[in-house]
């Protein structure tokens, strides 16, 4: 059997045991974000159609493209969020997901050549069981993982459908002109995106007995902490008041008192978090670490997850007095 034969009957076995690895990658990982408060549009999974997979291991421009284990992209998996800043974090949360072998700055190698074109940010990664016991099936496999926002995937999708179904030389000027234009006001309106988070999250001024609610935590949240912490989506705002409210805290003032430099130094020195943690889940753990068992009754309950709170709840209890006990 050739060396292109055996790829693709290693492809066509791997695929035909794994029906389901599309969804169950997008749900942990999924998962895996909402629980680390990150704010996020959406994780999508795509597995490399045959066609493209043999094409690929054929084109001399990629060697290191060799068989079915080297194919680093056979499963892709792409994250959208809606700014830029949001981007380094994930693949600080990839990294501790991951074993990750390589990371791809596509946004940065467009500008050093001096155009506006693709961007976002390509992370080759392999999966860890260990990590990610959800997904022991992939135990070593290679991933790629795209990293971009909500608009750079809107050109990137329009982009690939068009130049794919019209070869380069097929295509006018004036559309190669068009898209280049495209990705630079693209650039210019991520810009401006993360100028809009910047100032909508750059603190409040309100007496420390101020109601809190869910459209002012992250502002409140950014005042107390700074911005080391990022905010997270915008939905876990409601979740956070109301597990704070479980414990009777309510007010600026309380809050304050929560997120103070004791209980933040304790909770670092107990969990060795690999990123910053976002917003959100910084509250659930501080919850945690002050209340105990106690929070986990008390807000079990809470969030989009409820099937898998107590248990993700549970693994968090038990780093925490781990930690106590050294």
């Amino acid at each position: 059997m050739g060396s292109f034969d055996s790829a693709l009957h290693a492809y066509d076995i791997w695929l035909a045991g794994h029906p389901t690895v599309a969804d169950n990658i997008r749900r942990v990982l999924s998962d895996e974000l909402s629980d680390a408060g990150i704010s996020f549009d959406q994780v999508s999974v795509r597995i490399k159609d045959r066609r493209s997979f043999l094409n690929k291991l054929r084109n001399p421009d990629f060697p290191g493209y060799q068989d079915f284990a080297s194919a680093h992209d056979v499963l892709g998996i792409r994250v959208t969020v809606y700014t830029t800043s949001e981007i380094p974090l994930l693949v600080g949360v990839m990294r501790n997901l991951f074993s990750v072998e390589d990371v791809v700055d596509k946004a940065e190698k467009a500008r050093l050549e001096g155009r506006f074109g693709y961007a976002s940010q390509h992370v080759i990664a392999r999966v860890d069981a260990d990590r990610l016991p959800d997904l022991t099936e992939l135990d070593g496999r290679l991933v790629e993982i795209q990293l971009r926002t909500v608009l750079q995937h809107a050109w990137a999708e329009y982009e690939h459908d068009i130049r794919y179904k019209n070869p380069d030389e097929d295509l006018p000027v004036e559309v190669h002109r068009a898209f280049t234009l495209a990705a630079g006001l693209i650039e210019l309106a991520d810009g401006q995106f993360d100028e809009i988070r910047h100032i909508v999250s750059g603190g409040v001024n309100a007496p420390e007995d101020a109601e809190l609610t869910a459209t002012t935590l992250p502002g409140v949240l950014t005042m107390i902490l700074g911005s080391a912490y990022p905010t997270s989506k915008a939905d876990y705002y409601g979740f956070a008041v109301d597990m704070l409210a479980a414990h009777g805290i309510t007010t600026i003032g309380e809050l304050a008192t929560l997120c103070g430099p004791e209980n933040l130094s304790r909770l670092m020195d107990a969990i060795d978090y690999g990123y910053a943690p976002g917003q959100v889940r910084l509250i659930d753990d501080l919850l945690l670490l002050v209340y105990g068992r106690d929070h986990i009754r008390r807000t079990v309950h809470i969030g989009d997850h409820p099937d898998s709170r107590p248990g993700r709840l549970g693994n968090r209890w038990q780093r925490l007095t781990g930690a106590d006990r050294k």
